[in-house]
This record gives C-alpha cells, sequence and structure tokens, in this order.
C-alpha cells in the first residue's frame, strides 16, 4: 500500500523555513586535507538565513565560482590531522514557484547574464544530433513559451529513467545521443531537456539541489530527516516577463514509476513546467566548471556533493561514504 503524501500549505505563494544540517566525521589521519562543500544559493526564491559551523577544520572560508557563482565553502586541515570533523548548519527560507507560461513575453530583451546558457559545455551540446532534434520537435513554433512545451512534452514522451544509474547520474548529452537511448536519472534527464531548450534558442540550465521536506503530491518527491542521498536537480528556462521558469520532466516520470495514480501523474506533469514545490533548496547551476580555489582535480561536471583532495590527490566523499550525512528538518523542531 502506498503511503499517504504530507499535505503543507498548497498556497501558491507558500514559503516554508528549515534547517539543512551536512556533517563529515572522517576516520584515519590525512594530510593537507582540503574541502570544496556546495552550499546553498540565494536565488529569488530561496534565501539563506545563516550558516554556523563547527569542527577540528584550521580554516573556513566561502567562495564563489568566477563562472556561474556557485557558493562554495572551502575548509582546509592542513598538515597532519587525525579523524577530520565538520558540520555545517544552513537554516533557509524556500518558496513555491508558479509561472504562467501564457504571460511569457516574446518581445522581452534578453539580459546578458542569460545569454551563457545558450552556449554549449563539455556536456551541454548545441550543434549536430541534439539542434538538429530540437528544431524538429519545435518546427512551425514561433513563441518561446510555445518551444519550451513542446520540448518538455517532446522529453516526457521519450526519456526513461533507469534504475542502474548510479545516484542522479552524470548528464552526459552527447554520451546519450550516441546510445540512441534517452534514459537515466534526474541530472540524465533534465541535462537533455537543458541542452534541447539551448538548442532551440531557448536560455536553460540545469539547477543541483536536495529535497529537504515531504511533498504535497507524493513521498517519492519529497522527505525530511536523514537525506543524505536525497539529491535531485532540476531544470530552468529563461523566458521574457517571466524570467527563470522551473521544468522538471525527471521527477514527472519518476512518479509514474513510483506507481501514482493516472489523474496524480497528469496533474503533476503539468504543475512541473513552471510549478516547483518549496521543498527542494538548490545548491548551484554550475556544469563543467573549475572550483574556487582551484582544485588539482580540475573541473567539475557538477557540484552537489564534497569534493576533497588529500595531498592534492582526490578523495571520494559521497551518498553512502561512511561518516557523510545530511540532514533536514522544520525550522524550530
Amino acid at each position: 500500500m502506498r503511503a499517504p503524501a504530507a499535505q503543507p500549505d498548497t498556497e501558491p505563494n507558500h514559503a516554508m523555513q528549515l534547517d539543512l544540517t551536512f556533517q563529515l566525521t572522517l576516520q584515519g589521519r590525512f594530510r593537507d586535507l582540503a574541502l570544496w562543500l556546495p552550499v546553498p544559493q540565494d536565488t529569488p526564491h530561496q534565501r539563506r538565513l545563516a550558516l554556523e559551523s563547527a569542527g577540528n577544520h584550521a580554516g573556513l572560508a566561502l567562495h564563489r565560482d568566477p563562472q556561474h557563482g556557485a557558493p562554495i565553502l572551502f575548509v582546509r586541515w592542513p598538515g597532519v590531522q587525525d579523524d577530520p570533523r565538520l558540520t555545517v548548519a544552513t537554516h533557509m527560507e524556500t518558496q513555491a514557484v508558479n509561472c504562467d507560461l501564457a504571460q511569457a513575453r516574446a518581445d522581452a530583451p534578453l539580459p546578458d547574464d542569460a545569454r551563457r546558457y545558450l552556449e554549449a559545455s563539455a556536456h551541454l551540446p548545441v550543434a549536430g544530433a541534439v539542434r538538429s532534434r530540437a528544431e524538429a520537435i519545435t518546427q512551425g513554433l514561433d513563441s518561446p513559451a510555445d518551444k519550451l512545451r513542446a520540448l518538455y512534452g517532446w522529453v516526457l514522451a521519450h526519456a526513461q529513467r533507469r534504475f542502474d544509474v548510479a545516484w542522479c547520474g552524470l548528464g552526459d548529452v552527447p554520451a546519450m545521443l550516441a546510445a540512441g537511448e534517452f534514459c537515466g536519472k534526474c541530472v540524465d534527464i533534465n541535462s537533455l531537456l537543458v541542452a534541447l531548450c539551448r538548442a532551440a534558442g531557448l536560455p536553460a540550465r540545469t539547477v543541483l539541489g536536495i529535497r529537504a521536506a515531504p511533498s504535497r503530491f507524493d513521498p517519492a518527491l519529497g522527505a525530511a530527516g536523514d537525506v543524505t542521498q536525497a539529491l535531485h536537480t532540476r531544470a530552468e528556462v529563461y523566458l521574457g516577463g517571466l524570467g527563470w521558469v522551473p521544468a522538471d520532466p525527471a521527477d514527472a516520470l519518476k512518479l509514474a514509476d513510483a506507481g501514482a495514480p493516472d489523474a496524480l501523474q497528469r496533474e503533476v506533469n503539468a504543475y512541473l513546467l513552471g510549478g516547483a514545490e518549496a521543498n527542494w533548496v538548490a545548491y548551484n547551476h554550475a556544469r563543467d566548471f573549475p572550483l574556487e580555489p582551484p582544485a588539482m582535480g580540475g573541473p567539475l561536471n557538477f557540484f552537489t556533493a564534497p569534493y576533497a583532495e588529500t595531498g592534492g590527490i582526490p578523495l571520494t566523499i559521497e551518498a553512502g561514504s561512511p561518516g557523510y550525512s545530511i540532514f533536514s528538518r522544520p525550522a524550530g523542531s
């Protein structure tokens, strides 16, 4: 029997406050340990109200990558350190998003900071096969909103979730196109939408974050407590008159895989084009970018989990690694 979904306030402007706590406790002796940690960004729909830290580190500073402005907490344990530990608590306020695509303005000028999200990157191509497919899907359509509707509908109809893909996937659109299979997890499926949108002339980006509270629709779309493995990536597409509009075909497909009733699937499919619940916290929209300060390992595909190096050698820390956890709870509870 499917568990009933929690039912928070469903008003369009619903906001919530929550505490998101990152904990890292490593066992053993490490030399010149450095850690780059993603922390939530400030956006029109979320604010980082407080950030506190504790641990046995020697240095800690908040940086931003120069390309996307992703907030990066850089932590150092210089020399030799036994059993490094770190706790970072963020107090967040998040807001639901509801965009009416009918209000988009095709004649609105495109701001310079949106133009960069028309460009290709290593995992998000805009030419060749992806452009041909985007042009075929949007043929005969003039307005950006109509193009977005068509591309979103195409991804819903043709993409599939693959349960053997680790975590959220890699978002490697060239590999998906080469294989001829539009399969994967949230990073893969929403990266496909982003690449198609860019190829069709719509600025688009993946936004990487974490589920931090229950969903009003279904337990598959959100929970609280131990959220270490609750990473989730959305897409955003820029439309004149509206700004950055959320689009999440990956979660629509996840709900179908969870066995939700057809009526609920149709409701969520429509809602996730322009709408987003307040139960998710965005880290950043950085893809194929160098960390700040620079890491020996070079650029990252994306940044949702801590990246660490000991003596300049990468150290794997991910969901499931011993001593790494993230907890979420409603503020004040």
